[in-house]
């Protein structure tokens, strides 16, 4: 197979479907981190949304520096220079929430938020933008090295079933010094997954909360067996795997998310009458309902999944031709 069909988003779509038990759970806790980062920065995923979405813009405008300077940094390093060189346009309030998923009303009332806590500025003639404060530096820095961390690490996987010969460190060290280009890409991706799911769920604490069963589960299988996207979501597992096993209680997922223990609770509560978990009478622990995946009507688990392989699939081939440039 020649390079340029090896690293494109086919070939790598059809890499993590067909080896989906191994590869996903580094994907799954690439989403728990990013989205738990979110979260414990923002305190809200609704307006921590709206933050990725002014932080993609402010990476392109960074990015585009390099139309006039091919010398431009783009690395993590001289990202905290860079974000103040750079001019980020106006927004209006029903761009935002199409880009996000968000009713326009909803984001409007986020923005306000926002800009209350500091989080998005307000200049002349309302013009709104994203630019994170020098108290906040040392743990920005800190948050993006754990994303980078995951990432690289859900990358290195998926380079090892693809037979490329690609240290971890030299895919962390890349990213780093190319940072405003993989991000720009990155967060232009978790976009569009965020979206699917607010459009879907209406609750973006419940995909949160969702993840957590789901690495719980992907990981204790991977540990057991192999098998593809149809043997996890059409419940092909070996029969001697006890899914039961792969349980998780709400204070784990309060203390891995950062949500409090009380909304885990309700809301795990609503994915067990939604027939998505279920839950031990005697442990109080839940766990997935393998069974139910592929045909629950109310959470659309599989269409979600492969949209999520789809649009990861297009990010991973943009940073395999990057790293193999």
């Amino acid at each position: 197979m020649d390079r340029d069909k090896k690293l494109g988003e086919n070939n790598i779509e059809k890499v993590l479907m067909e080896n989906f038990v191994k590869l996903m759970p580094t994907f799954y806790e690439m989403q728990s981190n990013f989205l738990s980062g979110v979260y414990k920065r923002y305190g809200d995923l609704e307006g921590g949304n709206i933050v990725i979405f002014f932080a993609r813009d402010l990476h392109l405008e960074v990015l585009r520096q390099r139309e006039n300077d091919l010398n431009f940094s783009l690395s993590l390093e001289e990202f905290w220079n860079n974000h103040r060189r750079v001019d980020q346009k106006k927004k209006r309030i029903i761009y935002i929430s199409q880009q996000t998923g968000l009713p326009k009303e909803t984001a409007r009332r986020k923005l306000i938020s926002l800009i209350k806590k500091k989080h998005i500025k307000k200049g002349e003639k309302n013009r709104l933008f994203w630019e994170p404060i020098s108290e906040f530096k040392e743990s920005y820095i800190k948050i993006i090295e754990e994303e980078i961390s995951s990432l690289s690490k859900f990358i290195f996987e998926q380079g090892k079933f693809l037979n490329l010969n690609l240290p971890y460190t030299k895919i962390q060290k890349e990213i780093r010094n190319n940072y405003s280009f993989f991000w720009y890409h990155y967060l232009n991706f978790q976009l569009e997954y965020i979206k699917f799911w607010q459009e879907r769920l209406k609750d973006l604490e419940m995909l949160l909360i969702g993840l957590q069963t789901q690495i719980q589960t992907l990981s204790f299988i991977s540990k057991k067996t192999d098998g593809d996207f149809d043997s996890f979501f059409l419940n092909r597992i070996p029969k001697d795997i006890n899914i039961r096993d792969a349980n998780i209680s709400a204070t784990s997922i309060s203390e891995i998310t950062g949500i409090p223990r009380a909304t885990c609770i309700r809301k795990l509560e609503r994915f067990v009458k939604m027939k998505f978990l279920e839950k031990d009478k005697l442990s109080k622990r839940y766990f997935l309902l393998l069974n139910q995946l592929n045909s629950n009507p109310q959470i659309p688990a599989t269409e979600g999944m492969r949209r999520a392989i789809s649009i990861f699939s297009q990010f991973s081939s943009i940073v395999f031709k990057g790293l193999c440039r």
